[in-house]
């Protein structure tokens, strides 16, 4: 009996690798046939089993032989795109390459033709809708969506990002700002503080921006006061949005938002039957949470549905009243017993309100917290910025800065060149994932090549080679060569360093306009805004080269939006104070005011080391790439008062 049973487990176990050898063979002939260049590797890393099973797999590829795992070892890491970064491209020799696993074929790509045209073919080489899968926790949206389905969300969700609503995000910004700065000063301007929630603190701010331009939901900064919701909305109450408990919740509003986010990777991840039924508390506080926003969303829902029933909302164009309006759903269908079936559900559009605010308050907040942390590493620039900001606003208060004047402005200057130089050196997301389709394969022109992508690929843009790939970017000598800002990625030239100067290659040349759309009617027509993600006035990457909010039809419908935000952000902040690394580690306040010039840098280079090991070593994705171990103390000075001030 014995024996049958080992030999019936023998069988299916020969069954399994023949099947396994049989897909290797068919995949590794693909990828021989393609032109392409390729590797192979044992694991294929979009597989959530081996995600998992790093934390014991890679120790133990870590003690064979050198010789065993070169060249493919550093492909087995999961987010080996921020850690190797252009690395592997340059040591493969190609920009382009594959990997080879039995379950499936990957496509890496550090090529700006190769991306622009993936990009622009979004019919041959769609989005990798597996991976975005578990963002439908409250509905189908624009980002889980492809093809016409995608297209109609599209066409639906656009309408409030425009430059009339972008007028919004810039004086909700600057008004959160100020409640921002004055909750790290304590109301007193002259003080200056080391802060160590900046992170926090920038995703607050952005959370309460996007519910105010994006939902019309008024959030004030803890200790203000109370939240209202925008007055378009007829008899909604205020307390709903507050930090209140209203009737039939058990959570505020800003508190289930709150604990949703910061648990979102447990409610993505773990079925919603389950994650009710754990016997944890953090598994209890993250369904709980779950639950709660969606009741608030669904109450919002339903309360400006019956605003546009009578005709209520106002002149208003946030999310939520063009997705409602989007989908059919006007006073006069109300009326009209022949109106066509509502061709947007409740749950998309509470699907296209999650993924959101999701994505985009921690895109616009990691940017805003390591557009600070730069700064502060880097005193010449942040000077720089702030003479820019001088002449931009020439004194004015806050009160005077007017949108149509001043944005265009900061978007071609010293502050432009900042933001666009964060999100080249941490884009919000290290690699974009599209696909081939199977029984699909697709011609591609890879240097110069007719090749052919094979199907069913799975397609990593990598963003991090891509903005560090020496073909595309204004380049200098590292700034110490014996001590390079990473260990093996461009260590030659200073592409792994922050240099906003390297968009300034004519400052002289300070455009006014805001770049412009390039007339594609079909893209018009999707809300799809063609303009180019940099000022006239700076530097103009190829196209495929930066692409922090992807490329093409599928880039980033909330991108000026969040780069208004950022920009706002750093006006207020910097036109004001001075931003400097936390020394508190290594000296007191006291010691530092009697310290020496040369003391001082030293006390300064120390902060300095530590902060650039953080952002090499404990950074990691969550949805977006952000720092995932511990904080970067930053502390803010008035204007004048710095402590740490050299070229």
């Amino acid at each position: 009996m014995v024996s049958n049973v080992a030999l019936a487990a023998l069988v299916l176990v020969a069954i399994y690798a023949l099947k396994v050898y049989r897909q290797f063979s068919r995949n590794l002939a693909a990828a021989k046939a393609s032109g392409i260049k390729y590797t192979v590797v044992p694991f294929y890393l979009a597989n959530r089993l081996y995600q998992l099973s790093t934390i014991f797999l890679i120790p133990l590829m870590r003690r064979l032989p050198v010789s065993w795992i070169d060249p493919w070892f550093d492909l087995t890491l999961v987010e080996w795109g921020w850690f190797r970064r252009y690395e592997p491209f340059k040591r493969f020799g190609t920009d382009t390459f594959l990997t080879v696993t039995s379950e499936r074929t990957t496509l890496y790509t550090a090529d700006a033709d190769v991306i622009w045209q993936i990009t622009n073919r979004r019919n041959d080489f769609p989005k990798a809708l597996e991976v975005y899968g578990s963002l439908k926790i409250y509905g189908n949206n624009v980002v889980t969506s492809e093809g016409q389905l995608w297209r109609h969300h599209r066409k639906i969700v656009s309408p409030p990002f425009s430059e009339r609503n972008n007028h919004l995000v810039f004086a909700e910004t600057l008004g959160q700002s100020r409640d921002m700065v004055d909750s790290w000063m304590g109301g007193n301007e002259k003080s200056s503080k080391t802060i160590h929630t900046v992170a926090d603190d920038a995703m607050r701010l952005s959370l309460h921006v996007i519910s105010r331009g994006g939902f019309g939901v008024k959030l004030e900064w803890p200790g203000k006061g109370q939240a209202t919701e925008n007055e378009h909305v007829k008899g909604a109450r205020g307390s709903a949005f507050s930090s209140s408990v209203p009737e039939g919740h058990t959570m505020s509003y800003t508190d289930a938002l709150g604990m949703l986010l910061h648990n979102v990777l447990v409610v993505l991840l773990t079925p919603r039957f389950l994650l009710k039924h754990l016997p944890f508390q953090w598994s209890r506080v993250a369904y709980k949470s779950y639950v709660e926003w969606g009741k608030y969303m669904n109450e919002m829902f339903q309360s400006k549905k019956a605003a546009i029933l009578e005709g209520t909302e106002g002149d208003s164009l946030d999310l939520m009243i063009a997705m409602i309006k989007g989908a059919g759903i006007t006073k006069e269908s109300a009326s009209n017993s022949h109106s066509p079936a509502q061709t947007l559900s409740d749950s998309d559009i509470l699907g296209n309100a999650f993924v959101f605010i999701l994505a985009g308050h921690e895109t616009a907040a990691n940017s805003i917290h390591f557009c600070l942390v730069f700064l502060a590493m880097n005193i010449a620039s942040q000077r720089h910025l702030q003479r820019d900001l001088d002449e931009i606003f020439q004194g004015r208060p806050v009160s005077q800065w007017d949108y149509d004047e001043v944005v265009p402005k900061l978007f071609g200057s010293m502050a432009g060149a900042v933001m666009n130089e964060e999100l080249r050196l941490v884009a919000p997301v290290v690699g974009i994932p599209k696909s081939t389709a199977k029984g699909s394969p697709q011609p591609l022109n890879v240097d110069g090549k007719k090749c052919i992508v094979p199907e069913n690929v799975y397609i990593q843009l990598v963003s991090t080679g891509v903005h560090r790939n020496p073909k595309y970017w204004p380049t200098g000598p590292p700034s110490d060569p014996k001590n390079p800002a990473h260990p093996v990625s461009n260590t030659d030239n200073d592409l792994e360093e922050f240099k906003p100067e390297r968009w300034l290659l004519n400052p002289d040349a300070k455009n006014a306009n805001m770049a412009e759309q390039d007339g594609d009617t079909e893209a018009a027509s999707l809300g799809v805004n063609t303009a180019s993600d940099t000022s006239p006035a700076l530097y103009r990457p190829p196209k495929g080269a930066y692409i922090p909010f992807s490329e093409g039809y599928r880039s980033c419908i909330g991108r000026r939006f969040a780069q208004v935000e950022i920009l706002a952000v750093l006006a207020l902040i910097f036109s004001q104070y001075s931003v400097e690394l936390s020394v508190d580690a290594y000296a007191s306040n006291e010691a530092v005011e009697k310290m020496s010039e040369k003391e001082k840098k030293e006390v300064w280079g120390k902060a300095k080391a530590e902060v650039e090991r953080q952002l090499r070593d404990d950074m990691g994705s969550v949805i977006t790439l952000q720092l995932r171990k511990g904080d970067i103390g930053l502390r803010f000075v008035k204007r004048g008062n710095e402590r740490f001030d050299w070229k």
